[in-house]
């Protein structure tokens, strides 16, 4: 614990003094998790009625089921350019931690580290989405039970599913960023084990300060939306007063995305420091 405490501390005051680390982490932050906030904040969760019309509207339609599976297409293509964003924003923040150029080839060699790492994760993706469309039609056409909807008893159903992809998207985040540092996948594992009690505080209280942070920007982004969101509901437009609101909520959400940046930029210096007293050289030939 006090090794993690070390690195830790001195992470965060050597990315307090350099500012332009946090742009390339504020990329990878808002191409990976940072969007849940403002999605959060600004757009209004459907209701129960219109989650059974859009799912009954997709299941009797005559294309299904390839109407299903252009959706999943699409979300997987939007997936997978994040990953691509993430893994060049990575590529360009470890090469400055090490005060040199990008290395040619990088950004790829990042992105393949990361989708193996992903694959426990999108399998526990794919069994969530299974056992959702067999489940979601039996619960939201049956009786309403008192105090839980029909989201809340799928919740419930789906819970260690829920709990297996949230362990697997932490631990295969974990995986790759140390298989980043160590130059291919095989040593990436044995280094991840090998840090013992500092990897998993790292982990542990990594992914909890960047969760805390995540509901922080939400809550405030959603206090400062609702007035906004009121106002555009009445009004249906911009007046001078809703102009200056929505230029507030803007500065503060790019605010928040550089502070998402800063964050990003600690978590990696974090795990180089824990490696090794830097980074080692990514070599784009090995994978």
């Amino acid at each position: 614990m006090g090794r993690w405490l070390t690195a830790a501390s001195v992470s965060a005051r050597l990315v307090s003094e350099r500012p332009a680390l946090w742009l390339p982490g504020a990329l990878a932050w808002i191409a990976s998790v940072g969007w849940l906030p403002l999605l959060v904040a600004v757009v209004r969760p459907p209701t129960v009625a219109e989650l059974t019309f859009f799912g009954a509207r997709i299941v009797t339609s005559g294309a299904w089921p390839w109407n299903a599976v252009a959706i999943a297409l699409g979300l997987a293509g939007m997936v997978l350019a994040a990953f691509v964003v993430v893994a060049a924003a990575n590529a360009a923040l470890i090469a400055m931690l090490e005060a040199r150029a990008t290395a040619p080839g990088a950004a790829r060699h990042l992105l393949g580290i990361a989708l193996v790492a992903a694959i426990p994760a999108a399998t526990m993706l794919v069994a969530l989405l299974a056992a959702t469309a067999l489940i979601a039609t039996g619960i939201f056409n049956a009786p309403q039970e008192s105090g839980a909807g029909p989201v809340l008893r799928m919740a419930a159903r789906l819970a260690p599913i829920l709990v297996g992809l949230a362990a697997a998207v932490v631990v295969g985040a974990a995986f790759a960023a140390v298989a980043a540092r160590s130059g291919g996948l095989g040593s990436g594992v044995r280094r991840l084990t090998g840090l013992g009690p500092a990897g998993l505080a790292q982990v542990l209280l990594g992914t909890a300060v960047g969760v805390a942070f995540l509901a922080i920007s939400a809550l405030l982004l959603g206090v400062l939306w609702a007035p906004i969101g009121a106002e555009l509901g009445v009004r249906g437009g911009f007046d001078l007063a809703t102009g200056l609101l929505l230029v507030g909520f803007v500065a503060i959400w790019l605010c928040l995305v550089l502070a998402g940046g800063a964050l990003h930029a600690w978590s990696a210096t974090t795990w180089s420091r824990l490696l090794a007293a830097g980074p080692r050289p990514i070599d784009p030939r090995r994978t």
